[in-house]
């Protein structure tokens, strides 16, 4: 029988994913692949952030793996992937592929999240966006067969907005959902889309009050066929984390989390967080989350 998922980023030299050792979470996420660039033939160099840098010249992703008690990640993106960048990269996908799937292997990785977030691609379609999501998540996974490697993406929640933009990932998730395996949804920095109290958040983000269910919630996007073992309640575990959208760890799990796993079951995809360390430059980690949500889920 499947579980929920607890999806772990780290983005913090000082809280690599090695500091997952102990902890309930499934799948940790490494960030970031922080750049791309090209030769005139098309062939892909990957730039990457300190944070990873200094995980894979420390070792530090076998030992996140704890003898396989969960997968690790590698981070594409964020918001410092630049729209040039994404451009030239969909128009070097041959090239570009390859270099991340060398890359995953060469590094000992699991699979790779694509944390796309090039809302301005949306306005100045300097390339087709969807069209690009989606081969490059289908050319992933010929290279990168399930059940060996995952590949997840990491939505902003107007994404799936069929109001904003046209919605695009659920367009994406029409053409390539079958070759991804979890969207780590993001449930902050967008307070339209996401709430401030408990009570909206229940309305917002799970979707379990109201109706109809709000349309880029948990329950919204199963109403609009999406399947609900593919999708994570993305939130920050910390205020200093994120914006907007942070929910105290136990109003999060009572008004958000429970009233999922009640209505789903195991079939919830489960939650992820963003990210380990309470801070980006903080040493101290945010394990009180980890285990609050591990028995919300269990």
């Amino acid at each position: 029988m499947r579980s929920s998922e607890i999806v772990i980023y780290t983005d913090n030299g000082n809280a690599p994913v090695s500091k997952l050792v102990g902890t309930a979470c499934t799948i940790g996420i490494q960030s970031f692949i922080s750049n791309a660039l090209f030769d005139l033939s098309g062939k892909c160099t990957l730039e990457m952030d300190w944070p990873l840098e200094s995980s894979l010249k420390n070792g530090d992703i076998p030992v996140a793996k704890e003898g396989g008690k969960r997968k690790i990640l590698v981070a594409l993106g964020g918001e410092i992937f630049t729209s040039r960048v994404w451009q030239a990269c969909s128009e070097n996908m041959g090239g570009f592929v390859e270099a991340l799937v060398d890359f995953i292997k060469d590094n000992q990785f699991d699979g790779i999240d694509i944390d796309w977030e090039d809302s301005e691609a949306l306005t100045a379609r300097n390339y087709d966006a969807v069209a690009f999501l989606s081969d490059l998540t289908l050319a992933l996974r010929a290279r990168l067969p399930a059940p060996d490697y995952v590949i997840t993406h990491a939505p902003q929640a107007p994404y799936l907005d069929k109001a904003w933009q046209g919605g695009p990932y659920l367009e994406v998730m029409k053409r390539a959902g079958s070759a991804l395996d979890y969207l780590n949804i993001q449930y902050y920095n967008n307070p339209w889309w996401v709430g401030d109290s408990g009570s909206e958040q229940a309305a917002k983000v799970a979707g379990t009050t109201g109706s109809p269910a709000f349309a880029t919630s948990i329950v919204g996007l199963v109403e609009q066929w999406l399947p609900v073992e593919k999708l994570l309640v993305g939130k920050p575990t910390t205020a200093q984390n994120a914006g907007s959208g942070f929910l105290d760890t136990p109003d999060l799990c009572h008004d958000v989390i429970a009233p999922l796993v009640q209505k789903y079951g195991s079939k919830f995809g489960g939650v992820m967080g963003w990210q380990l360390a309470e801070s980006p430059s903080s040493p101290d980690l945010a394990l009180d989350w980890i285990a609050s949500v591990a028995r919300t889920l269990d």
